[in-house]
This record gives structure tokens, sequence and C-alpha cells, in this order.
């Protein structure tokens, strides 16, 4: 019959397209009666969401994911075009994941709605040869404010468990227009005018960029999809090769797009359902982990600059300041390795081959000096006939284990004039003084930390803090990385050395600074930093509305224990026209639960000082 239908649309093509028509309007009758456009499914392929006046709107922006002139904004529209052009070859090509829904769920006849060959799409179909799905959460990078809060993206399993390298990837990213930079490409991606679309890569290419390049471990959270699912999935992927999305940066970015794409394929789950002011990478991970039995086995894939410490670790002194002759090709070092057993020989050979390849990169274009010493390292190694050495890396706590991303606070406390109540409020993500379970150790990144306080003395709420962004980022100072520690924040602040009243002394500031750390284990661990740095203000208080000075902070952040930590810091800043900011400050973190917490907080900025007591809870 199938081969009957074909041949009526070769000698009778105006016949036979007219019985495709009349097919598909008994089918959009019958949509229409089962109100097939307000489905879950229906909506989920469209992208549709509720707009603030409660209509339906899609977030996709257009580029030809529309059949209907009104489809962004009207389902039953784009149904009805979607069902007229089923009539035709190219849209069943171009939309598969609808037309595999709607072919199951408005019982296609195939004699009146043959189902048309697709060799593009089956070809592509076989390149990716999905069997699973797995999520992938790629830790901070702070060297790309992209970067900075991680990265999530879907890696498409093959059944070979060893080829893993081998898989696809789906990814969702804002595309940077021809000639804008990266601060420009971050104001669209604000603002919405960057374009964002979904892109397919191998997973290799995935590593190569975050555990090498970038340093970023991942994690793999293996989802239990069935096979009907994931079908979907990949063809609604397909499908969206046609879309084009606003990207935003801490709305409708990577994290959100990526829910959106597996609701898609499996509405029930409704992942990106509650996500309006922000989301970010870890959220992503939260979602999946809180729908019930989504989440299959977990990985760790440690970078290549983990696996280079933890490889060092094992090795003495005189052994490492070997590896890392050799791995500066000092070749001339090779005979000094004879003293040593064949398996710590392998070991210094291995760790300076670590180095060698994160000092020259992982491009595969070496310089001639280069490829000559990694050779020397590779026949040196091959020679002992010894098998690859593990690297013994502990296995981190995992994201799902730290607190939430965003934080409310309510305390209290005084200062030498008054007592104040406080509330607080911050966006995201992570200070250095909270727990490290899941983020970027020694590090801090915080956006929109708002603190609010009432004056008990004159009763008057007033602004105490605005933090826009405060980014610190305090890697201990390593030998053979050798990374600076530094540190920028801007926003609303108080200069409480002027002697003035909390709402006088606001002003706006940027402060940035550049310096070392140092960890030490005495006790359980600390780590130690400094740093140089420029501060800038802007106010009416100051004598000519702004000021600028420069100075030092020095400090260390102490873990007692898991649940314990305190930093101490000292800070001054000397300005050429304004009084100079001396400040010392102790803070204490008390981890309740896993979203609770308790800090004690003591301030002494000279003349003034105070003492509070803050609950946060994240969420």
């Amino acid at each position: 019959m199938l081969k009957l239908t074909a041949l009526l649309f070769v000698l009778f093509p105006a016949t036979a397209f007219c019985a495709g028509e009349d097919y598909a309007d008994a089918l959009i009758a019958r949509a229409k009666t089962e109100r097939v456009a307000e489905e879950p499914q229906w909506l989920a392929l469209g992208h549709y969401k509720k707009t603030r006046f409660s209509g339906l709107e899609s977030q996709a922006a257009g580029g030809g994911f529309f059949l209907a002139e009104r489809g962004r904004a009207d389902p039953e529209a784009e149904l009805e075009a979607t069902l007229k052009a089923f009539a035709a070859a190219e849209p069943q090509c171009s939309f598969p994941a609808r037309y595999r829904w709607l072919k199951r769920r408005l019982s296609f006849d195939p004699a009146r709605l043959p189902e048309q060959e697709c060799p593009r799409l089956d070809k592509w179909r076989g390149t990716i040869e999905a069997s699973g799905v797995t999520l992938v959460f790629a830790n901070a990078f702070l060297g790309n404010p992209s970067s900075m809060f991680g990265h999530s993206f879907l890696r498409l399993r093959r059944q070979a468990k060893d080829e893993d390298l081998l898989d696809y990837t789906i990814n969702y990213a804002g595309v940077p227009k021809n000639g804008g930079t990266g601060f420009a490409d971050g104001i669209r991606g604000l603002l919405g005018s960057l374009p964002g679309r979904f892109s397919t890569d191998p997973y290799y290419l995935k590593i190569q960029e975050y555990t090498n390049m970038e340093s970023r471990d991942l994690w793999e959270y293996d989802l239990n999809l069935d096979s009907e699912t994931v079908a979907m999935l990949v063809d609604h992927t397909w499908e969206l090769t046609h879309a084009s999305f606003k990207y935003y940066f801490f709305t409708r970015n990577c994290s959100y797009q990526l829910l959106t794409l597996v609701d898609a394929a499996k509405p029930d789950l409704k992942l990106s359902d509650g996500f309006g002011f922000g989301v970010v990478p870890a959220n992503t991970v939260r979602a999946f982990i809180a729908s019930p039995g989504l989440i299959g086995e977990i990985r760790y894939r440690p970078s290549h600059v983990t696996q280079m410490k933890a490889r060092r670790k094992r090795l003495s002194p005189e052994e490492a300041a070997l590896a890392a002759r050799l791995g500066k090709a000092s070749n001339g070092d090779f005979v000094k390795l004879d003293k040593f057993a064949p398996e710590r020989r392998a070991l210094i050979l291995d760790s300076a081959q670590d180095l060698l390849r994160y000092r020259e990169g992982f491009s595969n274009e070496l310089s001639t000096r280069t490829a000559e010493a990694e050779r020397a390292l590779l026949v040196a190694r091959g020679r002992l006939g010894l098998p690859p050495l593990p690297a013994e890396i502990p296995v981190p706590r995992r994201l799902e284990e730290g607190h939430d991303t965003m934080r409310w606070g309510a305390g209290a406390g005084a200062t030498n004039d008054f007592g104040f109540e406080e509330v607080s409020w911050r966006g995201t993500l992570h200070d250095l003084i909270s727990p490290d379970y899941g983020y970027l150790p020694d590090s801090q990144l915080q956006v929109l930390d708002t603190r609010l306080r009432f004056d008990n003395k004159d009763h008057v709420p007033y602004v105490e803090h605005l933090g826009l962004v405060d980014i610190m980022s305090l890697p201990a100072w390593d030998p053979w990385m050798k990374s600076p520690a530094w540190k920028v924040s801007t926003g609303v602040d108080q200069a409480k050395e002027l002697h003035c009243g909390p709402v006088a002394c606001m002003h706006y500031d940027l402060d940035a600074g550049l310096g070392l750390s140092f960890e030490s284990h005495f006790a359980r661990k600390e780590l130690y930093y400094a740093f140089a740095e420029t501060d800038f203000g802007a106010a009416p208080v100051f004598a000519d509305g702004w000021r600028l000075g420069a100075g030092g902070t020095a400090g260390v952040a102490v873990e007692e224990t898991e649940s314990l930590k305190t930093t101490v810091e000292a800070t001054y800043i000397g300005y050429m026209n304004s009084p100079s900011q001396e400040r010392l400050r102790l803070a204490q973190a008390w981890r309740l639960s896993k979203d609770a917490e308790l800090r004690l907080n003591l301030d002494r900025r000279v003349p003034d000082q105070e003492v509070g007591l803050t609950f946060y809870h994240y969420y």
C-alpha cells in the first residue's frame, strides 16, 4: 500500500496532495475536538511558557522553528500548520519529534499520510547512536566571566561504555556576534540581545576544553530515561537546529534550556517549572536530583591539574624536584633516574609528563623542542614496561552536598552608638567562609549581596551593603602552576571612617587586588592570603565627590572542622584626597545543616566597631 501511495505522488501529485490535504483537515478537526494543542507534550515541544499576562508564548525566537505565521504565540495555529505541512516530505524530516508524538497521539493512517524517508536525519541519528543520556556538570572557572558559575550540558551515551570519548554532547550557549568582544557579549547576554543556540559536539572536545585547557573537574549523572524518551530527546535536538533563542545570562542560559530540552522529551518531569528570577548550573543538577528516580550512576572525572597534583603528592621532595626539571625539558637529568626503583621512576616520569602538558598546552601542534621533550619522556617511560600508575585521587564532595545558591538571613548586633536589626538576601552563589562542599575551593563569588539594617537609635532603615559582584580567587601558591590570587568587587558600601551617619556614608565602591595565597595544615587547613589593591569611591560625602586610594589586605581562613570555619582579615587603604581606611574583621561560621548556617561577625573600622550574629538559610 505504501508503494502504491508513493506511486500516486509521482504520477498524480495534485491528486495526492489534495488527498493529504483532506486527511490533514480531518486530523486538525480531531485535534481541536480533543484539545491536543493544550496538552503538555505539545507545549513542551514548542517551548511555550505562560507570560506575565497569563497568555502563552514560545521561548524560541524563531529561526525557522515555527510553521505558522503566528505560531510563536499560538500553539493551536502551530499545530494546524504542522499537520498540514506533514503532507509534504520536508517538514516530517525537519520536525521528527513533533511527527513522532503526533503520529502516536493521533494514530496517523500510513496509507493517507505516509512516513517520508529522511536520509540526512537517519545519518545523523546513526552518528549519534544514543542509547542513554548523562547530565554533565563542569566546575566553576573564574578565569572566564561566562564560566564563573560552572557549566552544564548533556552527553548522549552509546552502548559501548569503553568508547565514551566518542559520545556526542548537547550544549546550549550564547553565540558571540561577529567582531564582538568578551565584555560586549557579556552585556548582550545580560540584556538578552545575544542569540542562543543548541549544538552537538564530540565529548572528547569537551574533555579537551574543560578538564585539560581550563582545569575543571567534571561530574557525570546518568539519567534513567527509557529508549522512547531518549529517541524523543535526540529528535527534538535535531528540531532545535532550526531554532534561535534569546540568551539571558542569569535566566534563559545553558542551565535553564537543558531543563526545557528534557521536558520536551518527557514533559511529566516538569524540570523547568519554578525557575523565574535566575538559574545557575548548580540549580540544573539539583532539579534533576530532586526528580525521584531520575538519577542513576554518578561518576567523577578529574581535570588534568587534579590528576597532576594527586600524582605529585605521592612523590618525595627529591622526586618532585626531578620531575619538575624533566617536565621543563631538562633532558640531561634522565641519568638521575637510575638511583630510583622502577616503580618510582615510572611515577616521576608520569608526573613530568603531566607538567610538560600543563605548561605547553594540549594542542596537537607542539613546538619542535616540546615534541622532542615529550618523546624522550615517553621513550624512557616505555622502557620500564610498567602499566600506567593510578593517581589515587580522593573523590571530593558532590555539588548537591553543599548549600543551595540563594540565601536569606536575619540577625542583630550593636555598634559603638546603637543596636541594630538586619535582614539580608543574596542572589548567588558562595563566599569564602562557607564550607566548600561542592564548590570551587578557596574562592568567593557573590552577586546581589544585600544587607538592610534598622537603626535603633535614630529609628531609620538604611542600606548597609549592596554588593553587585564580589569575586575572590585564592589558589594556594604552587611552584608548578604559579597562579596569583586576585579579587574584584563593586557595589554600594559604607564609608564609616568619615564619622558620618549610615545614610550619608553610603557610596559607590570599586575595589580590585592582586596577590598571593599559601596553604598549611597545622590544624585541619589554613589558607593565608595577601593583596595589593586599589579602591575607588564616588558619593557626595567625599570632598571632591570621589576618592582614590591604594593599600592592601591580608588574611587567613581556618577550617577547624568540616562544619566550622573562621576568617580574620586586616585592610589598610590610604587615599590621596580622603582619610585612610583601617579595618579589622573576624567572622566565624557554623554549618548547622546543609542549608542552615549561624555566623558571628566582629568588624572594627576605625573609629567604629560592631558585633553581630546572623542566621542564614540557603534555598
